[in-house]
């Protein structure tokens, strides 16, 4: 009877020993996104890159945030003058223009009920890399130049800690500078350059 007992107490413990062991070995993880990319890296990994004027939003609809865009310059994968339909970032402002990078959604999204039918079921497609490869653009006074003609230009918001852009590319401030989210304005007019000059490369 004791040897059962030590029998059945020894099994216990090598039981626990076992949990405890398995509890105690690390884990690894591994996190893929925002990853830091070269700009012809993220040009290669979308499916659509364009200049976009942002038209309206919807967050009831569907299960995600959707925003319809036109196209106002095409760079991969759509025409100028198209319809986008693309999220799932909020905080998109309407009627401003965006430089996007989408990768296409593997199925079309549908809204959640039949009453409240939005856009419809439509093609969407999504920014990706955590939001990163969302652009906005506007006018701003921080370009380098002797006065406010110069100094003053549209500019496009890269975060250049996860979008690496070409070394000879100047950026506002420049790299060497800390900036919230590591993002920084190049020119509108250098930075559309740097796009065409990639879809003309076929990257």
């Amino acid at each position: 009877m004791v040897a059962l007992r030590r029998m059945v107490l020894l099994v216990i413990v090598l039981a626990i020993s076992a949990q405890l062991a398995s509890a105690q070995q690390s884990k690894e993880v591994t996190i893929s996104e925002p990853g830091v990319y070269e700009l012809s890296g993220l040009f290669k990994q979308a499916d659509t890159v364009a200049l976009v004027t942002i038209v309206s939003g919807d967050m009831e609809t569907y299960s995600t945030a959707v925003y319809k865009a036109e196209v106002v310059r095409s760079f991969k994968g759509v025409a100028a003058g198209e319809t986008l339909y693309f999220g799932p970032y909020v905080g998109v402002r309407l009627g401003w223009e965006y430089i996007l990078f989408l990768r296409n959604a593997s199925e079309p999204i549908k809204p959640k009920t039949t009453t409240n039918a939005g856009y419809g079921t439509i093609r969407y497609a999504e920014v990706f890399n955590e939001g990163y490869s969302s652009m906005e653009t506007s006018y701003q006074c921080i370009f380098d130049g002797r006065d406010t003609s110069q100094k003053c230009d549209y500019g496009v918001r890269v975060c250049t800690d996860y979008i690496k852009l070409p070394s000879a590319t100047p950026t506002f401030p420049p790299v060497t500078e800390e900036t919230p989210f590591g993002c920084r304005a190049v020119r509108k007019t250098a930075f559309i350059s740097l796009l065409e000059a990639l879809g003309k490369s076929g990257k």
